[in-house]
C-alpha cells in the first residue's frame, strides 16, 4: 500500500481494486466526488460516513480534481455496474 499524492489518500491493488480510497477505509474518492457533485457539501458527506473527517474530504475532493479523468473512470464503472 503506498501514499498517493495526498496525505489522506491510498491505493492498495488489493483494496476496491486499486482506485484511490480515504487512507484506512474503502471509502473510494469517486464516491466523495458523486456526493459531492450531487450538491453534498463536506459537512453532510461527513455526516454521512462518520468514519471521514472534513480533511478526508477536502484531500479526497482535491485528489480528484488533479486526476479528474482518473475518476471520472470510477464513476462510470459504477454507473455501468448498478445498470441492469
Amino acid at each position: 500500500m503506498s501514499k498517493v499524492d495526498y496525505r489522506n489518500v491510498e491505493r492498495d491493488p488489493a483494496r476496491c481494486g486499486g482506485q484511490p480510497v480515504i487512507g484506512g477505509t474503502r471509502i473510494r474518492v469517486a464516491l466523495v466526488l458523486g456526493c459531492y457533485r450531487q450538491g453534498m457539501s463536506v459537512e453532510e458527506i461527513v455526516q454521512h460516513y462518520p468514519t471521514l473527517k472534513p480533511s478526508d474530504v477536502h484531500d479526497a475532493l482535491a485528489y480528484a480534481y488533479e486526476h479528474l479523468a482518473e475518476v471520472e473512470a470510477g464513476l462510470a464503472a459504477d454507473a455501468a455496474a448498478d445498470r441492469p
